[in-house]
């Protein structure tokens, strides 16, 4: 009789081992960190064309292409700020030289000598900047560049 108790005892025991299994339960967290970075590509870089009044050089003109500016970010909405353009070529001494934007983003700015900022309100923009120079004078044969440096900050 002792033998039978002890087939019985091995018996429930088991059964208790092969019950329904604990719960368990643990946290997810995904973690990253966005830090704010500009990137300023010149997509597509101006050509000028000279009018046929001989005394504007510009990308407006027919023939001429606009640069076109993008700029892609994180973090904080970016400012771009563009330094005074100035003429380098032939007969640049005496020459206003002016740069005009419009942004995909709705801003835009009409042709000035002076540096100005742009604010952006979103993270991706491409800027379309026009470039033109004149002078009473007219412009001697030779190549011209229309320089400006843009400059991204946040």
């Amino acid at each position: 009789m002792r033998k039978l108790k002890l087939v019985s005892a091995l018996i429930s025991t088991t059964a208790i081992a092969y019950a329904a299994p604990a719960s368990a339960q643990t946290g997810i967290n995904l973690v990253g960190t966005v830090v704010n970075l500009c990137v300023l590509t010149l997509s597509t870089p101006g050509v000028l064309q000279i009018a046929s009044s001989g005394v504007e050089l510009g990308s407006a003109q027919t023939g001429g292409v606009a640069a076109a500016l993008t700029v892609v970010a994180t973090g904080a909405a970016p400012t771009i700020t563009f330094s005074a353009p100035s003429l380098s070529g032939p007969s640049s001494s005496g020459a206003t030289t002016q740069l005009a934007y419009a942004s995909t983003g709705g801003a835009s700015r009409a042709y000035d000598t002076t540096g100005y900022t742009y604010a952006m309100n979103r993270l991706l923009d491409t800027i379309t900047i026009n470039g033109r120079s004149t002078n009473a004078t007219g412009f001697s044969t030779g190549a011209y560049t229309i320089n400006a440096t843009a400059t991204c900050s946040q």
